[in-house]
């Protein structure tokens, strides 16, 4: 009996041994994207999803523009491997400019299907050069901020803003465009305001603080993101200014006349005190 009873405990082993583990039959969304990440009226846009599942499995974009229905795009499987990671890819046709599209996606098994949150995008999302943009006169007697576009094309200078001495003092509007080759003029609260000398002066172009000749003074530009474009940072002044901080053709700056607006005349005497 006792042997009877090892050997049917045997099999039973030999059986449970035999028995697969089951496989998780589940579906995990790794990534999402889209490209380019800057859309134009020119592009067509990709969509890619990287999908853990090791079922067969279907993948539905569905798209839409502003609030029209959606459409839908059965997607492709463009993995380049087998197993249970799969990448699937649609594109969402070039739209008008200033649409707003947004997409999401079905995955789906023979068991299980998962639907993505919504993702938006806007056509005609603004991309500029900032990198051309300088400081050009700083002018501490009239109380202006000189910029100047050193590149070949019109910029639309939204959110690029200024800080003086640290604190912001100037953050452009949709309104301000400096064109290529061209200045644009900034002028101080002091002298824009009731009384001042540039009294009714734009809004949009006016900086809240003032701005000396005679002091010590940091000046930084910054694209939209916080990155530094240009910095004027006088630590000491060594010479109160006569008219301007003025950019001369070389890159460096002098004591020049001023010429708010217009290109800079070179000066011959360098300003001290420049970190």
């Amino acid at each position: 009996m006792k042997k009877l009873l090892i050997a049917m405990l045997a099999v039973v082993t030999v059986m449970t041994a035999c028995v697969k583990d089951e496989q998780y039959s589940g579906i995990t969304i790794n990534s999402l994207s889209y490209t380019p990440e800057t859309v134009t009226y020119l592009d067509a846009v990709t969509i890619k999803a990287n999908v853990n599942c090791f079922d067969d499995l279907t993948a539905t974009l569905y798209y839409a523009v502003g609030d029209a229905d959606y459409t839908s795009i059965e997607m492709t499987n463009v993995s380049t491997t087998t197993g249970a990671t799969k990448e699937f890819s649609a594109i969402i046709p070039a739209q008008a400019d200033g649409s707003t599209v947004k997409f999401y996606l079905t995955i789906a098994s023979a068991s299980v299907t998962k639907t993505t949150d919504v993702t938006k995008y806007e056509v005609g999302a603004y991309v500029a050069d900032y990198s051309v943009l300088r400081l050009n006169e700083l002018n501490g007697n009239d109380k202006f901020i000189e910029l100047y576009n050193a590149g070949e094309v019109d910029i639309n200078l939204v959110g690029v803003y200024i800080e003086k001495d640290g604190t912001v003092n100037w953050t452009a509007t949709e309104a301000v465009v400096i064109p290529a080759g061209g200045f644009v003029l900034l002028y101080s609260e002091d002298v824009t305001s009731v009384g001042g000398e540039q009294e009714g002066y734009a809004e949009e172009l006016t900086f809240h603080s003032g701005l000396s000749a005679k002091k010590a003074v940091r000046i930084q530009l910054f694209a939209p993101a916080g990155s530094s474009i240009d910095d004027f940072n006088l630590v000491e002044c060594v010479t109160p200014a006569p008219a301007s901080y003025s950019r001369n053709s070389d890159g460096n700056w002098y004591h020049a006349d001023a010429t708010p607006g217009a290109a800079n005349v070179d000066g011959t005497d360098p300003v001290e005190g420049l970190e």
